[in-house]
């Protein structure tokens, strides 16, 4: 199993931790309460903070292709796999956000919380399918697990169909192709081909070390997503840009010492458990704010630290009773990075 690296573990806890604030700032209303006292923090969790979805993109198609590098499986088992990997964590995240609404006061459910599923609706998210079927989205991060899902199944099909000389060439044309279109029409953002273009690049960053020529396309594309984002001011595509440079010169030089980073590697592990049940800790910490009537920034402050440490502590146990059992560690040969959740 390759060693672990500093540098992707540190961009994925520190990631994670910026979408879970996001979406606390985004939804919970003691938050409401705190933010006039903390203008500038709460507009840049608000705003800014959104963009680390590129990071956690760029990661992905990273360590994709490193899976690649250990054997290529047939495409359907490929699927299978992957699928396995991202959905029973899904499941129970989702089912964990019925069980929060539930809780909500009768006739007080905020607008940011979905109405009760019917069954098709609850299956179609667990088949990825909710967004392109234009249905609501039962969590703030369904959307991204089934971008994750179709972004790798693009890589699949590569690799299963091109010599493998011919792969990392389609992938930069795929990633310039989104730059260029794809992720200028909001048509397709339900569709992972919206953000190829920073998958991809995590792609060639990947390749950019085993020679020369596949260096020198990296740097390429890379430049050629620079110039454009720097023409038309895409905070985007500069952070997709500078995450997979820092992956192509430092992941791999960057290696824990010892068992010093032994907690950043559990909370780099946990990223995906967080990121899929902080949703449901924010409905239930909603729920108790409305059901105690609480007001003030004393009482705002508490339930906010408590919404935060819930998702921490309820992500990890999400990654250690569900995602470490032998149904998650199906895809270890072709392993990716966690997804994030994040407005659009």
């Amino acid at each position: 199993m390759p060693q672990r690296s500093v540098l992707i573990d540190g961009l994925k806890v520190l990631a994670a931790q910026l979408i879970v604030l996001h979406h606390i700032v985004m939804y919970a209303p003691m938050a409401r309460v705190v933010a006039p006292a903390w203008p500038v923090a709460t507009a840049f969790l608000a705003d800014e903070a959104r963009f680390v979805v590129q990071i956690f993109v760029v990661i992905s198609g990273y360590l994709a292709v490193q899976g690649l590098a250990r054997g290529i499986e047939p495409l359907p088992r490929a699927l299978r796999t992957r699928y396995l990997r991202l959905v029973p964590m899904l499941a129970v995240a989702l089912g964990l956000v019925l069980a929060a609404s539930a809780l909500l006061p009768p006739g007080r459910w905020p607008g940011w919380v979905t109405p009760w599923p019917t069954l098709w609706q609850f299956i179609a998210h667990l088949l990825l399918l909710q967004d392109v079927l234009h249905l609501p989205s039962l969590s703030a991060g369904a959307w991204y697990v089934s971008i994750d899902f179709q972004l790798f199944a693009l890589l699949a099909i590569g690799a299963t169909t091109l010599r493998p000389a011919a792969l990392p060439w389609a992938m930069a044309a795929l990633s310039l192709v989104s730059l260029g279109w794809f992720s200028r029409d909001e048509r397709f953002d339900v569709w992972g081909l919206y953000f190829f273009g920073a998958y991809g690049l995590g792609a060639l960053a990947a390749w950019a070390g085993r020679s020369r020529r596949l260096a020198a396309l990296f740097g390429g594309v890379c430049a050629l997503h620079l110039a454009d984002a720097l023409l038309e001011a895409r905070p985007r595509v500069v952070l997709a840009c500078l995450t997979a440079m820092a992956l192509a010169t430092l992941a791999q030089r960057w290696r824990p010492p010892g068992r010093s980073a032994g907690w950043l590697a559990h909370w780099s592990d946990a990223a995906y458990g967080v990121f899929l049940i902080h949703f449901a800790v924010i409905v239930a910490t909603t729920a108790l704010w409305l059901r105690l009537d609480l007001h003030g920034p004393a009482a705002a402050w508490t339930m906010l630290m408590l919404c935060w440490a819930g998702s921490l502590a309820a992500g990890a146990s999400l990654q250690r009773w569900v995602g470490a059992l032998p149904l998650g560690r199906v895809t270890r040969r072709s392993d990716v990075a966690p997804p994030a959740p994040l407005a659009r």
